[in-house]
């Protein structure tokens, strides 16, 4: 899950909304901005772009942009914000009317709707150089591929999920004197941290929140394959790995969270662990940013830390990840600076700049963990995947998207309250049939 700057705590997204395709002859961007230039395939002029961010994120991405135009002098880039949870109507919309912006940010269901309706540029060429020079590995090339065959977005902002946060004073008191790196020491840690109060602080009043839980849980206990096969809708939820997975989700929800979890908000809950009065949490490396919030006083890798989920019963699980993409649009009257702007985006160089200023994940694999600024960013930026072979998962609520995505989070509200496996597996069945094809 990516943090998003609207109705929640940073940048949180309730429900991306998957619209109805909408057919078009010829889309474009609202203004010739450098069509001679685009011609013989030389950056200049002007292009639209759409992004999220705002406040400080809004100050990183401009050092982004900034960072292309000293690359391509001669070259503006208007830069325009639009709530997350507005991006895809928005767009939708703009495309509808051939005002849609030369590029834009994009979640994967974002780029699976508008791939299908052949608006999006093809980026396969790109990435084939990507790829040859082990910047960037097909796990991730397969979180960029639309519903046409071709990669049609570039990864430029990534996050690592699964990490359990806590403090010092919290490892201190409980005796951890180093990370469990078993199933078994995680559940004797967490066993511990129960005897005065549950061990997870959780936020599900926020409902991107528990999706958070089923990702890592997925990742280790069904494996990659299987999550991913669930991920694209070639199985159901009712395989039985898939089920296994849910039932071990439940377990941790029954015995380890705390009992005013649907009435606590994500902020609350980073709060929660950072104040001790629950040793843990469960979120993405995005946490590092809010806990000053809470305690401006705390040292980031120093006063609070987080390890990764272990292995379950042994098994060695794909990293979750989540984070942003970008898309062109291919009826873009600048498309040479278009095309510049997005092989930028997910360069080492343009990926860099907003590394060095931290809360952020460079998912270019040869960006180096010695740019970012503090401990927690190195030791999350060190999780992403680094090889040709490494594997990961990306965050399934946000690639579902839509109304399966509604009925998913539902679902888990449902999950969380009645502990009903077999019902959570009813409902989704119902929900998600993609798999009956």
């Amino acid at each position: 899950m990516t943090i998003r700057s609207t109705t929640h705590v940073g940048r949180l997204s309730a429900l991306v909304a998957l619209l109805s395709v909408v057919p078009l002859a010829a889309a474009c961007s609202g203004k010739d901005s450098g069509a001679g230039n685009a011609q013989s395939g030389t950056p200049g002029g002007e292009i639209r772009v759409v992004s999220n961010w705002s406040g400080v994120e809004g100050e990183a991405f401009q050092a982004v942009v900034d960072g292309f135009k000293a690359k391509y002098p001669g070259t503006s880039v208007k830069v325009e914000v639009v709530p997350f949870d507005q991006t895809q109507t928005q767009l939708s919309q703009q495309f509808a009317s051939g005002n849609a912006p030369d590029a834009a940010v994009a979640l994967p269901g974002m780029v699976r709707q508008f791939s299908q309706q052949g608006l999006l540029m093809n980026l396969d060429d790109q990435w084939k150089t990507w790829i040859g020079d082990g910047e960037y590995n097909e796990s991730l090339k397969a979180v960029a591929m639309g519903a046409d065959g071709h990669a049609d977005a570039v990864y430029f902002k990534g996050n690592v999920n699964g990490l359990i946060w806590s403090t010092k004073a919290t490892d201190t008191k409980l005796g951890l004197t180093k990370a469990p790196t078993t199933w078994a020491e995680f559940t004797a840690a967490l066993d511990k941290a129960n005897t005065s109060s549950k061990a997870f602080a959780v936020g599900a009043k926020d409902v991107w929140v528990p999706t958070q839980w089923v990702d890592p849980v997925m990742l280790n206990v069904a494996g990659v394959e299987k999550f991913q096969q669930l991920q694209q809708g070639k199985i159901g939820w009712d395989d039985p790995k898939v089920v296994e997975a849910m039932a071990v989700v439940t377990g941790l929800i029954e015995k380890y969270w705390s009992a005013d979890a649907m009435d606590t908000g994500f902020s609350d809950e980073v709060c929660g662990w950072v104040s001790g009065k629950h040793a843990f949490g469960n979120n993405g490396a995005f946490v590092n940013g809010v806990v000053p919030s809470c305690d401006k006083n705390l040292k980031s890798g120093t006063d609070y830390s987080f390890f990764p989920l272990p292995a379950y019963q042994g098994q060695k699980p794909a990293q979750a990840v989540s984070g942003d993409l970008f898309i062109g649009n291919k009826q873009s009257k600048n498309p040479a600076t278009t095309k510049a702007f997005l092989e930028y985006l997910g360069s080492v160089g343009g990926q860099s700049i907003w590394a060095k200023k931290g809360g952020y994940v460079a998912p270019n694999m040869k960006v180096p963990t010695d740019v970012y600024p503090s401990e927690n960013d190195k030791k999350a930026a060190a999780l992403w995947p680094k090889d040709a072979s490494a594997a990961a998962g990306y965050d399934l609520d946000d690639w579902i998207g839509g109304e399966i995505q509604a009925k998913y989070r539902q679902a888990l509200d449902n999950l969380i309250r009645t502990k009903d496996v077999a019902a959570f597996t009813r409902a989704m069945v119902a929900a998600d049939t993609r798999s009956k094809g």
